[in-house]
């Protein structure tokens, strides 16, 4: 029916368990990443680590509770300070998780990568799907095919070595047990323009208060790292983030998977499927479920996308994929 998108870190938004998702006014994922964006200050690996820092890739740093003070050593690294109460903070055992003790840190401007956001497909955003449709080789080349074992998921490339997915499809899984595919759009086929390419992982990062539930996990968000660096092709770049506040209520996003086509389907399509939907207010979303005999909890964290009467919707499969947003002739991370 309508697709909860699960948002990562513990701001105000929305979110769920169909898609990937962040923080923020409506943010997603990519809203969440964006909000722990790198600040004006400028300092060198060596200059962070004697103010008792680590200069890392930002978002693992804000999703362990570390505080950024500035960039250092590159795009999308900043140096982390960590303390012993951001390293250890306590989530009750019920499904209510406390956010009112949580810091509120202004990170500054966010830092995309120039090439970030480019589709090969220019009339992408322009097309209207019905239901779901293929998306075109090359559409959307931050797509992630990840395996986790025998399971299946979807994910988003942020940057050179980091691809953000759903908590749960990578929660319990060791980095060994994952492998991540980019540049694929049919499943298995070796006559594509372009070839695709897998990766190891190197570590998981779930985020600190993910949460298993009965209904849409809370905090559903985590960071892969991969083992190498990924060359950007034509058809292998990386997504925007949004800025913090960068409000999506009412436009239209895109989500994206290789998920089955109809619910309780076990039949998958081997190339990359795509479908537009609408992001909801959390309460209307809500009262559409309630109208339907479904009593679900659309938390602060999360945010709803799709059509009062269903039909296109991310499904079984598109887990941890991308919610999207086109402005201006880039894409960027809901």
């Amino acid at each position: 029916m309508v697709t909860i998108v699960a948002i990562p870190i513990g701001g105000v938004g929305g979110g769920g368990s169909g898609v990937a998702g962040g923080t923020g006014s409506g943010g997603g994922a990519g809203a969440a990443a964006a909000a722990a964006g790198i600040g004006d200050s400028v300092r060198s690996e060596l200059q962070c680590q004697h103010e008792g820092g680590t200069c890392e890739f930002f978002l693992l740093c804000w999703m362990s509770g570390g505080l950024l003070q500035g960039s250092c050593g590159g795009l999308l690294k900043g140096c982390c300070h960590r303390t012993a109460k951001s390293a250890n903070i306590a989530i009750d055992t019920g499904n209510t998780i406390d956010l009112t003790n949580l810091p509120n840190y202004d990170y500054g401007p966010v830092e995309n990568d120039p090439s970030c956001g480019i589709s090969l497909a220019k009339q992408t955003a322009q097309r209207r799907i019905v239901g779901g449709d293929d998306a075109g080789f090359g559409s959307f080349p931050w797509q992630a095919y990840i395996r986790i074992g025998s399971s299946r998921c979807g994910g988003s490339l942020i940057s050179r070595r980091h691809v953000v997915t759903a908590g749960h499809c990578v929660a319990r899984a060791t980095p060994r047990q994952v492998h991540v595919t980019l540049g694929d759009y049919v499943i298995n086929s070796a006559v594509e323009p372009l070839p695709a390419y897998t990766f190891g992982v190197r570590s998981i990062n779930v985020h600190p208060y993910f949460k298993f539930t009965p209904q849409a996990d809370r905090f559903d968000v985590a960071v892969l790292t991969l083992e190498r660096t990924v060359h950007f092709m034509p058809h292998i770049a990386p997504i925007c983030l949004p800025e913090k506040n960068e409000d999506f209520l009412g436009k239209f996003g895109w989500a994206a998977g290789w998920g089955a086509l109809n619910p309780g389907s076990r039949l998958r399509p081997k190339t990359l499927q795509a479908v537009d939907v609408p992001v909801l207010d959390n309460r209307v979303c809500e009262r559409w479920h309630r109208s339907n005999g479904i009593n679900v909890v659309i938390y602060p964290e999360m945010l709803c996308a799709g059509y009062r009467g269903g039909g296109k919707d991310s499904c079984q499969g598109d887990s941890g994929g991308p919610l999207m947003h086109e402005k201006s002739g880039r894409w960027f991370l809901i």
